[in-house]
């Protein structure tokens, strides 16, 4: 019998698939699609997650992506793809709930998803260079009794402020009091404070019970009892007259969810607003608590998002973009002046923060607060569909009341520099009394436009549909659109003429007239021109805090929660400007803003009140101004809204086209109007508006028009979503720019 020979091991051939990890990659570029990449060459792929970012190649630059999907197949051929470089340390950037928020404002905001994702990741994080190990320095209180001398003022302020936190207080928040290194570390010399080096510290060591509590009273306490028992996915509309206490409520509320053990997201509409909003909190929270805006550096800015996301930070208090800070643990979500349109991103990724936060809340789990006194009627709409809790509070708290409302009719009445002389002479009897005033002019600048006194003409600007603003310091021209400037001209282009007359008065030549009239009175003047950073609007604080007599001149920057507790008059010197406009939310906003200025006085112990100069006393408006009654105001423009089936009763998207030339615009919207019913079921009734142009056609050198789109069912409306991205790649136009807003805030 033969034995077989042994086969060789040679030719023993062996099959072998290893499976492949394909990462889907979404890039900050404007197209509406992932990429596929090879995992890195890295024998352990367990360490890639879903979240994290990426180097990759993309053409001829090598650009940061987030991995949005792991899997073991692709469409494209093996050797067309190129592996990635990770970055091994990084923490993962998205949770699955973050990137499932962002995924569906993609969606809904009809916005390229890599470049969403980039707009919600940290500045630092978009570089192609790994992120720092962060350490933060955090300073402590010892019980040393402070000895130094009477007038150290600044010293007894930041030590005042930091005994108030059990957790002591981070380097980076003591900024706000103007404290720097050298003060600390001579403090901390004489024994007065203890520092901790590290960006981690012992949770355990954390305090649930307030270090101040403030009693609420009883408004209060029934609001807070009528919140108290939001658990698990819940929306509430907080309404609340100016002065209510608003704010006590939403520390209350916050308590409770720190003692669960949970993490809090308070949204504010503006910077300006962080450092009383941060001030309030930490002094009635023993927490950690972090800031998360745009007016910090990239560094404090990262340390801050890093805080949160591993749970050393409780409280996060943040502008719009805040709303996509990672949570170890979020447990509830507020956001004050809800109504405010600095929530809503007006180009690129032009999302809402607050519609955000309520979806934020639904993926999470958790209770999110919309509080403010004058709400959107999106939100009063939700209400009254019975989708929003609604909890209100009709009274102030303390000793402040309501101011009482009187319109001054200006038709035939002189005007010196804006102001008529019944306000002047009731000006002078505040400021003999000892009291503040605030002058009220949402237009910056000397003048609205200059004109010709010879022709006529009026000065446009040479790259807008505009005029051009006349400022006075220094002299120039200036366009608040497209922001160019330019001098003063000698004489009229058109006539030769030589003289111009200032039409219309603005915050600085309301301000050089209040100086002229009443020499001997500090005139402090609020607006973007005048507040460039933190540190110029602190200065101008301290002033009005004093208590001193003074005139505050401003523009809304004056109408958004600040506390003036010196304030007895507050002039509106232009109400009718505030409500005639070709926006259908004119009313509101109009309403709104009279609203919440005329809340700035009378929020102390001295009695307000508020004069509205106006043209057209008799509108029906302004019944609802002096009877405080926004609510009743804002039922009857929702009313009116659903009668003309326009938002929010119905749902709107604008498209809009720029180009150097206006008819490519026409051309390339009537094409994508074409695209989108083809894309869409013949039952869908969308209405189509346009295209047409814009009410103001160029702007910073290019034409604009507008597609808008306006439908009243959901599901429908989701079609439309889901269509707008392949249409709008279908008539890509060279030279035409496309931009699409859902639930717009400015209506062409």
């Amino acid at each position: 019998m033969l034995t077989p020979a042994p086969l060789r091991p040679e030719k023993l051939i062996v099959n072998v698939t290893i499976p492949l990890t394909i990462l889907a990659v979404a890039i900050p570029a404007p197209l509406y699609k992932t990429y596929d990449y090879l995992a890195p060459n890295m024998s352990d792929t367990t360490s890639i997650k879903v979240g994290q970012r990426v180097s990759v190649e993309f053409g001829h630059r090598r650009v940061v992506g987030i991995i949005v999907e792991i899997k073991e197949s692709t469409d494209t051929p093996i050797e067309k793809l190129k592996p990635v470089m990770q970055h091994p340390t990084d923490p993962v950037i998205f949770d699955a709930t973050l990137l499932g928020l962002i995924r569906w404002a993609a969606t809904y905001y009809c916005h390229p998803l890599g470049e969403c994702l980039s707009a919600a990741t940290p500045t630092l994080a978009r570089k192609n260079a790994a992120l720092p190990d962060l350490e933060s320095r955090r300073w402590k209180r010892t019980d040393k009794e402070f000895s130094g001398p009477s007038n150290a003022k600044h010293q007894r302020q930041i030590l005042d402020f930091i005994s108030d936190s059990n957790e002591g207080v981070w380097q980076e928040t003591l900024k706000l009091l103007k404290a720097t290194p050298k003060q600390l570390a001579q403090l901390e010399e004489k024994g007065y404070l203890s520092k901790t080096d590290s960006l981690a510290f012992s949770i355990s060591a954390s305090s649930s019970e307030p270090a101040k509590k403030v009693a609420l009273n009883s408004a209060q306490q029934t609001a807070y009892e009528k919140l108290k028992p939001l658990k698990g996915f819940a929306a509430a509309l907080f309404e609340g007259v100016t002065g209510s206490g608003k704010t006590e409520v939403y520390i209350k509320k916050v308590a409770d969810c720190l003692q669960q053990g949970k993490q809090a997201l308070i949204l504010i509409p503006e910077i300006n607003l962080s450092p009383q909003t941060f001030a309030r909190f930490q002094t009635q929270l023993s927490t950690p608590i972090a800031l998360v805006h745009s007016g910090l550096s990239d560094k404090e800015k990262y340390r801050s998002w890093l805080m949160a996301k591993t749970g050393l930070a409780h409280v996060i208090i943040g502008t719009r973009s805040a709303i996509f800070t990672p949570f170890d643990n979020l447990g509830l979500i507020v956001v004050d002046e809800e109504h405010d349109s600095s929530y809503k991103q007006i180009d690129g990724f032009r999302y809402s923060a607050r519609d955000l936060a309520v979806k934020r809340a639904q993926l999470e789990g958790c209770p999110v607060i919309l509080g403010t006194a004058t709400p959107s009627l999106e939100s009063l709409y939700n209400a009254n569909q019975g989708h929003y809790q609604h909890v209100r509070l009709s009274e102030r708290a303390g000793a402040g009341k309501l101011p009482t409302v009187q319109l001054i009719d200006i038709k035939s009445r002189p005007l010196t520099d804006g102001c008529s002389p019944p306000l002047l002479h009731r000006m002078r009897e505040e400021l003999a009394a000892g009291n503040q005033i605030i002058v009220f002019q949402n237009r910056r600048g000397y003048a609205p436009t200059l004109m010709c006194s010879g022709c006529g003409q009026l000065l446009q600007c040479e790259h807008c549909d505009a005029r051009m603003t006349v400022h006075s310091y220094p002299p120039h021209m200036h366009c608040h659109h497209c922001d160019y400037k330019q001098a003063i001209p000698a004489a009229c282009e058109h006539c030769q003429c030589q003289e111009f007359t200032p039409l219309g008065a603005g915050t600085e030549r309301i301000e050089a007239g209040l100086i002229h009239q009443f020499p001997d009175v500090d005139v402090i003047r609020i607006d973007r021109d005048t507040i460039k950073n933190q540190n110029a609007l602190n200065q101008a604080l301290d002033k009005i805090h004093s208590g001193r007599p003074a005139i505050i001149v401003g523009t809304q920057m004056l109408s958004k929660g600040h506390d003036f507790h010196h304030v007895t008059l507050v002039a509106v010197l232009d109400a009718d400007g505030l409500f005639f406009s070709g926006d259908f939310r004119a009313i509101e906003r109009g309403a709104q803003q009279l609203t919440q200025v005329a809340g700035r006085t009378g929020r102390g112990e001295k009695a307000g009140q508020v004069l509205v100069q106006t043209r057209i006393p008799e509108h029906p408006l302004f019944e609802h101004v002096i009877a405080h009654d926004y609510h009743q105001c804002a039922e009857i423009e929702l009313e009116d809204r659903i009668q003309c089936l326009l938002p929010p009763h119905a749902k709107m998207i604008s498209i809009r086209a720029e180009a150097k030339n206006q008819s490519a615009n026409i051309d390339t919207l009537q094409r994508l109007h074409s695209a989108l019913l083809d894309a869409l079921p013949p039952e869908n009734e969308a209405q189509f508006i346009g295209p047409i142009e814009a009410s103001m056609a160029r702007k910073q050198g290019f034409y604009r028009s507008y597609l808008t789109l306006i439908n009243h069912s959901s599901t429908e409306r989701a079609a439309l979503q889901r269509a707008i991205p392949s249409a709008l790649q279908l008539v890509k136009t060279r030279g035409v720019r496309i931009s699409v807003d859902v639930d717009p805030h400015e209506y062409i």
